[in-house]
């Protein structure tokens, strides 16, 4: 008696909705996303994914302008045509762009609920495989102030790897720092101590002991910086 009335819920479905969500699931998949990861990407719950998959719900415009952010391709989600192959589409994969700020001088302030995505960027999928980076732990933010001049400028937008958070002599990471977040050279001192640096050398190197606050930590390093003329 279930199964029928399941199959009579079905069919009450018009095809065109069944078939957007179709593609909707062909999109995640693609993906390589549970239902759940595309549904906590896209800011809803499971049931709803399950529900736009099935064609019982149509997705709403927030949520196909969040699904873009992660990756899918809305155009062929709404109507079966890519604009562009697969190949090529599949070349690319878009990093969220973050609506925070991490300052390369004294600070910025950043609320934890600010940090969503308010767009991403295209990044080769060879070049991020080559790099050995997960995409799923992918950030971009923008940087802000003159204490990395030389190696960062005020504006420039930096990929973080958010898996890499162990901090290494030469590199450079965002850290968050009670509610500021900062973009410096970090380095791990024996005995738990960390050094905070700029490459300008007007900014004042600090040390930081780890076991003595739960105020500071490292988000992630960065792996690449984009800069405009």
């Amino acid at each position: 008696m279930s199964t029928n009335v399941a199959h009579d819920e079905y069919a009450e479905i018009p095809a065109q909705s069944r078939e957007v969500g179709a593609r909707l699931a062909a999109e995640r998949q693609r993906l390589k996303l549970s239902q759940m990861q595309l549904a906590e990407a896209c800011g809803v719950s499971k049931t709803s994914q399950v529900n736009y998959e099935a064609g019982r719900r149509a997705p709403d415009t927030i949520y196909l302008s969040a699904a873009m952010t992660a990756g899918v391709d809305v155009m062929f989600v709404i109507s079966g045509l890519r604009h562009t192959s697969s190949a090529n589409h599949d070349a690319f994969v878009t990093i969220p762009l973050l609506d925070v700020k991490a300052s390369a001088g004294n600070g910025t302030l950043n609320a934890p609920e600010a940090e969503y995505a308010v767009q991403g960027l295209a990044f080769s999928r060879a070049w991020i495989n080559r790099r050995g980076l997960n995409p799923q732990q992918l950030k971009v933010i923008e940087v802000r102030g003159a204490s990395m001049d030389g190696v960062l400028s005020d504006g420039d937008r930096v990929l973080i790897d958010l898996a890499d958070t162990r901090p290494r002599s030469g590199y450079v990471y965002v850290l968050r720092q009670g509610d500021e977040l900062l973009v410096k050279f970090c380095q791990l001192l024996p005995g738990g101590v960390l050094r905070v640096s700029s490459a300008n050398q007007q900014y004042a190197s600090y040390d930081v002991q780890l076991s003595d606050t739960s105020d500071v930590q490292i988000v992630g390093r960065v792996v690449a910086s984009m800069h405009e003329w």
